[in-house]
């Protein structure tokens, strides 16, 4: 339930319906002589209690994975649920994975916008994601700025014409400023929720778009300050995590850490 976030979806995690899953823990609750969770505007929360019951409950799965794999012919492998915008996947995770390895890891790698993996993360439903958000969240263990690139076709004219996620996108919010503060003038031609659907635009030569530092697609342009575009801005991007961390999600992170390093020069 704390993972989860409600009963009804703790339930289905367990296969068992939601009154059998509330039945538990209202026994595990009466068993303590202590609430674990309370009902807040985002589903479950824990109680302190809970929270503490909660880190004592992932020591001794620690221990016992720590046994099975002592005592098993092949080793166990341990679980990482790991979040990231496609761009970042696509020009940093290789060089994250180089540097970690994927001996005894079982990956699971889930592309998405910054604001719904956070949630993703709030909701302990991934260990550990890269996100770019307006401002820094609770759960960052690291902060990172990293450039902005115009990218486009080669030989694309460039006039203004943006390829942008929604509102709220903080690379959109960059570019537009960047123009604005030049005096010159743009339009959203093409906005989409979707890193294919961004790049499909640019690499048609409709529109441009920005990018963090190494994550441009090999096949387009970055563009020159002295092609009619603005200099653009750093970025924060931020390494967030839940609490207690198992040691393969650690070194994930430690991973994605010295990459960012990289590109942040």
């Amino acid at each position: 339930m704390h993972e989860a976030g409600s009963i009804s979806r703790a339930a289905d995690r367990m296969a068992c319906t939601q009154a059998a899953m509330s039945m538990r823990l209202k026994m595990l609750e009466t068993e303590l002589g202590a609430a674990l969770f309370l009902r807040g505007p985002q589903g479950l929360e824990p109680t302190p209690r809970g929270a503490e019951l909660y880190a004592k409950a992932l020591g001794v799965l620690g221990a016992y994975d720590e046994m099975l794999s002592a005592t098993r012919t092949r080793p166990a492998r341990d679980r990482v649920r790991l979040g990231m915008p496609d761009d970042y996947a696509l020009g940093w995770l290789p060089r994250a994975l180089d540097r970690v390895g994927l001996e005894r890891v079982e990956l699971e790698i889930s592309c998405d916008l910054s604001a719904h993996l956070m949630a993703a993360v709030q909701r302990s439903e991934l260990d550990l994601a890269l996100v770019t958000l307006a401002a820094r969240p609770a759960q960052a263990i690291a902060t990172l700025e990293v450039p902005l690139h115009w990218v486009r076709r080669h030989g694309a004219t460039v006039d203004g014409r943006l390829a942008a996620y929604p509102e709220g996108c903080v690379f959109r919010r960059a570019m537009i400023a960047a123009l604005e503060a030049e005096g010159a003038g743009w339009t959203v031609a093409v906005q989409s929720g979707s890193h294919a659907g961004i790049f499909a635009a640019v690499r048609a030569g409709v529109a441009v778009t920005s990018v963090a530092a190494g994550t441009a697609p090999p096949d387009l342009e970055e563009v020159a300050s002295d092609a009619g575009l603005p200099a653009l801005p750093r970025v924060p991007v931020y390494l967030v995590t839940t609490p207690h961390l198992r040691p393969a999600a650690r070194r994930m992170a430690e991973g994605l850490q010295a990459v960012l390093s990289e590109m942040a020069v």
